[in-house]
């Protein structure tokens, strides 16, 4: 496996293909990623088709399809193209990582668990690094298993350069039934991050039925 020390610039390069790629200077991978940022997701599908046809990477098309599936609630379609992204170009974190959050989706806690794990000890990218405690973090409060959890939660140190932290503490008290503490954790964040910063932290607790507000597509 090759260690995964791409910056955190890399992160969001499976959301793009390579100038040469693009054809009469329109590049539908980034019209895709546009429509998804929408919440046009058929839109979205219909560009990622169009990307495939012009010749733009198979693992970023993969991936970005993927993830949209994973927002319609596509679960097994989204893990199968995010596990196809995966194998067309191993070093991508893209699809490893949200291969995770679809096997999250899917309350497969312990395959979750296994995905975030491993990348967490392979990559020296701290706000990634970050992200994945969290999502570890999340892996063991879905089936309330405290003893994990708290173990978790003790590695997310304050302070941390994502939200990372305040949604981890805010995800625990949630997960306790402190309602006002969460709530009160996540509009802290807001003060210090832009939403889409957090969209992704906060996805989860909506779908834990945690917050009542829809982030917006965690693309990045």
């Amino acid at each position: 496996m090759r260690a995964l020390i791409a910056t955190v610039a890399c992160f969001a390069t499976m959301l793009s293909v390579a100038a040469q790629q693009k054809i009469s200077g329109a590049d539908p991978l980034a019209d895709a990623t546009s429509e998804a940022r929408a919440g046009h997701l058929e839109a979205a599908l219909a560009a990622v088709a169009a990307a495939e046809k012009s010749g733009a990477s198979a693992s970023n098309v993969l991936s970005l399809r993927g993830v949209i599936h994973l927002e319609q609630e596509k679960l097994d379609e989204a893990v199968a193209e995010l596990r196809a992204a995966h194998a067309k170009d191993p070093a991508l974190i893209g699809p490893r990582f949200h291969l995770g959050d679809a096997l999250l989706r899917q309350k497969k806690w312990e395959e979750a668990r296994t995905a975030y794990s491993e990348m967490a000890k392979e990559t020296n990218v701290l706000i990634l690094n970050e992200r994945l405690r969290y999502a570890v973090l999340l892996t063991y409060l879905g089936p309330k298993d405290d003893a994990g959890a708290k173990a978790a939660l003790d590695r997310l140190v304050f302070p941390t350069e994502s939200p990372a932290y305040y949604y981890a503490q805010a995800a625990w008290a949630f997960a306790h039934d402190s309602k006002s503490a969460g709530e009160k954790w996540i509009k802290t964040a807001a003060k210090m991050f832009e939403e889409k910063q957090t969209a992704w932290f906060a996805r989860p607790l909506y779908d834990f039925g945690w917050i009542k507000n829809k982030p917006p597509i965690p693309l990045d």
